[in-house]
C-alpha cells in the first residue's frame, strides 16, 4: 500500500487509480452516514479531493481505511456545520413475493428506522462493528473513545435493538 500511495504522489495517473480503488469504500461509508443516495455522492466526491490533496500527510501511523473514514466523518460534519439541519430520509419498504424476503427486508427497515433515533456517534460505532466487521479496539481507536465505553455503546444498542425488534420477530445480534 505504500508504494500505491508514493506512486500516486509522483504521478496524476497513478493518483487517478489509487482514488478509483477508495471510491467503493468511501461510498459506502458515506451512504451509511447520509442514509441517501445524492448526498453520499457528494459527500465521496469532497472526500476524495480532501484525500487527493491531504494523502501526502498520511503518516502511516494507522491503516489507510481508518485514515480516510476519518476524513469522511470530518467532511460530513463540516457539511452539516453549514446545512444548520439534517432532513432524515424515510425509507419505504419493497413488495416481495417471499415472506422469507420480507421478513428480511422488514428486520433491517426497523435496524435502520431504530438507528436513526440514536446518536451519531452509536450509528458510527454500529457501522464500523457491525458493517465494516472492525473489533471493538479499532473501533474505540479510529473515534477516539475507551474501549470500554464502545462496549457499553454497543451494549446499550444491542439492549435497545432487542426492544424494538423483537415484536417483527428478529432475532438480535
Amino acid at each position: 500500500m505504500e508504494h500505491q500511495i508514493q506512486r500516486a504522489l509522483q504521478s496524476a495517473d497513478a493518483m487517478t487509480e489509487f482514488l478509483r480503488e477508495l471510491e467503493p469504500f468511501v461510498y459506502r461509508v458515506s451512504y451509511h452516514l447520509t442514509g441517501h443516495r445524492q448526498d453520499a455522492e457528494d459527500l465521496a466526491q469532497d472526500t476524495l479531493v480532501k484525500v487527493c490533496r491531504h494523502l501526502h500527510a498520511y503518516r502511516g501511523d494507522c491503516a489507510l481505511q481508518s485514515w480516510i473514514y476519518r476524513i469522511v466523518m470530518n467532511t460530513q460534519r463540516d457539511s452539516l456545520r453549514k446545512k444548520k439541519h439534517v432532513e432524515l430520509v424515510e425509507i419505504t419498504e419493497s413488495s416481495s413475493t417471499s415472506d422469507g424476503f420480507e421478513g428480511g427486508v422488514s428486520l433491517k427497515l426497523s435496524v435502520q428506522r431504530m438507528l436513526k433515533d440514536v446518536p451519531e456517534v452509536d450509528r458510527q460505532i454500529f457501522f464500523l462493528r457491525f458493517e465494516q466487521d472492525m473489533s471493538v479496539k479499532e473501533v474505540a481507536d479510529l473515534l477516539e473513545m475507551k474501549e470500554a465505553t464502545v462496549k457499553t455503546r454497543l451494549f446499550r444498542l444491542r439492549d435497545r435493538l432487542r426492544e424494538n425488534l423483537l415484536p417483527v420477530g428478529g432475532d438480535v445480534l
